[in-house]
């Protein structure tokens, strides 16, 4: 499978449009993003950390693991200017989960804490 870099995390592209308008790639086990693709555009908004995304248009979904959590997870969201879905739904892109959370809204920057602050840190022994 083709590789992406999002932010500094590499990603899994899972599946590019028809019409290679958007990539669905997972950055990690509870989380996949959608994004615009726009190297046909060269759109002059787009990120450094980011090429070829159309910046702020991006649909960020994560992997819940109860409805306390997700309580938890759409407070984080919020405060960092992300619109989650009112209803939890039944996992589409991360089937390992219990519920899946759909979010609008997230700058590139916030997604890339959000998911590095899902996602376990690996020790590296000496």
């Amino acid at each position: 499978m083709e590789k992406l870099n999002f932010g500094g995390i590499q990603g899994t592209v899972l599946a590019l449009s028809p019409h290679n308008s958007y990539f669905l790639v997972k950055l990690s086990e509870r989380a996949v993003i959608r994004g615009i693709y726009t190297t046909d555009f060269v759109w002059d908004e787009t990120t450094d950390n980011v090429k070829g995304f159309h910046p702020n248009l991006f649909t960020l979904y994560l992997g819940v693991r109860s409805t306390i959590e997700a309580k938890l997870l759409k407070k984080t969201i919020i405060l960092a200017g992300g619109k989650p879905d009112k209803d939890l739904r039944q996992p589409r892109y991360l089937k390992d989960s219990q519920y899946e959370m759909r979010i609008i809204g997230l700058s590139a920057e916030s997604i890339v804490q959000i998911v590095s602050d899902l996602t376990p840190q690996q020790h590296q022994q000496d």
